[in-house]
């Protein structure tokens, strides 16, 4: 679980002006291009797990439109973690991270490929460094949104976020080549996928029916 370099470049399309860049913590490039992104989005702009966590940054033509922030427990608390069961927290503690502060601005380039390719290149780098479970602490508007992604729902984990104010659900994706996702074909490669099914039991006190 380890990481070497911090920064790593991931990915870019000269025809379509995207580069996607990450770091890890505060003190670097790729923080104030993310800060620069959620400025922009009117929120929060800054957290105490963003010393810990990773950041990956989304550009366009040279200029900031996309911005997420990945938080392993390896490597320090996780946004709300109150809300998981804990026996998934300490069953999968190792190869979990949590995300948030998702954000893609207009650009020239469609909204639709923007998201994808971000979220595509996130887990990429994620599998490549141990992750294999994605938490994420999603606003109930935006629930069909991350299920079109390949999220799943974890039920009865409504809550109000502490700092946003929103009201809002947990959800999980895993790296499950057999699950419809955005990433499907990134987990088929790996040589330890983690199918969904074995996730869900860990979150539940009786077994639950995937959606």
């Amino acid at each position: 679980m380890a990481v070497a370099d911090p920064y790593r470049f991931l990915f870019q399309d000269d025809s379509l002006g995207l580069t996607i860049s990450r770091d890890f913590g505060t003190d670097n490039q790729v923080h104030e291009q993310v800060m620069q992104v959620r400025r922009e989005g009117g929120g929060e702009p800054s957290f105490a797990f963003d010393a810990y966590s990773f950041h990956y940054s989304m550009l366009y033509d040279g200029q900031p439109i996309g911005a997420m922030t990945a938080t392993r427990p390896v490597d320090g608390a996780i946004d709300c973690a109150e809300v998981y069961s804990p026996h998934l927290m300490t069953q999968y503690h190792d190869c979990l991270v949590s995300t948030c502060k998702f954000r893609i601005n207009r650009s020239g380039c469609s909204s639709l490929r923007t998201l994808r390719t971000m979220v595509r290149e996130f887990w990429r780098d994620q599998v490549d460094i141990g992750s294999r479970l994605n938490l994420i602490n999603a606003d109930k508007k935006l629930i069909p949104f991350y299920q079109r992604i390949g999220y799943e729902v974890i039920e009865g984990s409504d809550f109000i976020h502490p700092t946003l104010g929103t009201d809002s659900i947990a959800m999980m994706m895993s790296a499950d080549p057999n699950r419809r996702s955005f990433c499907s074909d990134i987990f088929a490669n790996l040589d330890d996928v983690l199918p969904m099914e074995e996730v869900v039991t860990s979150c539940y006190a009786s077994p639950m029916m995937l959606s």
